[in-house]
């Protein structure tokens, strides 16, 4: 249980490692991008901030059309933070060894779970 916590906190960590470098890189962009500086700036007024996202994504679509390179580098980290969450909330389920009962093998449940054995049936 132990090894497992770890190896998820590292997973985790690995994640936060990635997103922190994708936020780097596009602020030291918005330094000579009058577009992304403007977009990092807004105060979202809903309380999605969606109009924040929105004015992101278009600076972002500008930014990359306009460099190549900078293109390349955000794909790059884009890449190796999805795959740094990918696989953290990756999910393996095995089962080994002689099995003679219910198993249940599952990531997200709602509601409940019940192993109970089936109700016999009296025959009058």
């Amino acid at each position: 249980m132990a090894l497992s916590t770890r190896a998820a906190e590292g997973l985790a960590d690995a994640g936060r490692e990635a997103f922190a470098s994708l936020v780097r890189l596009v602020r030291r962009k918005a330094k000579d991008h009058r577009g992304l500086q403007t977009s990092l700036a807004i105060e979202p007024t809903s309380t999605t901030g969606d109009d924040r996202a929105v004015a992101l994504r278009r600076a972002l679509v500008d930014a990359v059309a306009r460099d190549p390179h900078f293109d390349q580098e955000l794909r790059r980290r884009w890449d190796i933070y999805h795959q740094a969450t990918l696989r953290a909330d990756a999910v393996t389920n095995k089962v080994s060894g002689r099995v003679t009962g219910p198993v249940v093998q599952a990531r997200d449940i709602s509601g409940g779970v019940n192993l109970a054995p089936p109700p016999q049936r009296h025959h009058e």
